[in-house]
């Protein structure tokens, strides 16, 4: 009997056996699950191919990877690394196949196009052309995330109680992707001009990775398939800013965690947010939140006395 990507099949292209699944269905017969993969070596490599279907691998990163690639239909489509508690797609049409440098634990949600399609109609939301998430782009979820979470401990339990919550969280997992990753859902909310939502995610995330360093709008554009130009005009009415400004702002996002600390000074600060120097940390600081870094740490000083006292 054909098995899809789920359990043993799925994993024999880990070279895995036996791994821990757990099941369910849709309303209609479509069959929902989730595979729980732990490798515990550096250096595995590739994994083997998955076979052919009309059907998604929605992978949560339980584990930090800093050295992971993926190839769709032959072709490098990825190269990264992954922070724990983030989400990718796998479209099983497309023969993905990965390598895999760190130890790794994940969970794989199986989710047939069917199901998403059964979701819309469900919803009256109209056809769905499946889930619209770029091959190999890494996003955080916190639905996902939460859902993950709270099926790990299920995993070690047989317990037939168990079923109808593996039931809940399955279906309620399937219906968050047709709401919020299908190609249906995603396409009505573009207004024109703008970057499709998976294009945003793409490039907010590549910046993210590169907060330190930087990025150059070229390299964000190639990933994204547009001219440097339609990429900058793009993100910039999608998100109100530049790139560049985006990027600034996260780094003064990160700035303000980091003026937490009360040992560190201005410039260890600066430095470790990815600013060039404390000039132009302070120069953008100011413009961001109206106020010096030095008066924003003082503000943030006096208030914890007071709270203190």
């Amino acid at each position: 009997m054909y098995c899809g990507a789920y359990g043993d099949r799925l994993g024999r292209s880990f070279h895995l056996n036996n791994p821990p699944v757990l099941h369910s269905r849709t309303r209609r017969g479509s069959h929902l699950a989730v595979t729980e993969l732990r490798i515990d070596q550096a250096g595995y490599g590739m994994t083997s191919p998955m076979g052919s279907e009309d059907a998604y691998l929605v992978c949560l990163n339980l584990r930090k990877q800093s050295t992971h690639e993926l190839w769709c239909d032959g072709h490098s489509v990825r190269s990264t690394s992954y922070e724990g508690g983030t989400t990718y797609v796998l479209d099983l049409r497309r023969d993905p196949i990965a390598y895999i440098g760190d130890p790794m634990h994940s969970l794989y949600f199986y989710m047939p196009r069917q199901a998403i399609v059964e979701v819309h109609e469900e919803l009256g939301s109209g056809n769905s052309d499946g889930l619209d998430v770029h091959p190999g782009e890494c996003f955080h979820d916190v639905i996902i995330g939460r859902i993950g979470q709270t099926l790990l401990p299920i995993f070690d339990k047989t317990a037939p109680a168990n079923q109808a919550l593996i039931d809940h969280l399955l279906q309620g997992m399937c219906a968050h992707m047709a709401s919020t990753y299908s190609g249906s859902s995603a396409r009505p909310d573009i207004v024109k001009g703008t970057l499709a939502p998976w294009q945003q995610r793409l490039v907010t995330q590549m910046m993210r990775e590169r907060i330190f360093e930087g990025i150059s709008i070229n390299e964000l554009a190639e990933a994204c398939d547009l001219s440097a130009g339609a990429l900058a005009r793009g993100f910039k009415k999608s998100t109100g800013m530049s790139p560049h400004q985006w990027l600034l702002s996260r780094r003064i996002d990160l700035a303000l965690e980091l003026m937490a600390d009360p040992d560190a000074s201005l410039a260890e600060i600066a430095f470790n947010a990815g600013f060039s120097d404390q000039s132009h940390f302070s120069r953008v600081f100011t413009q961001k939140m109206g106020v010096a870094p030095g008066a924003w740490r003082k503000s943030l000083a006096n208030t914890r006395r007071v709270e203190a006292a």
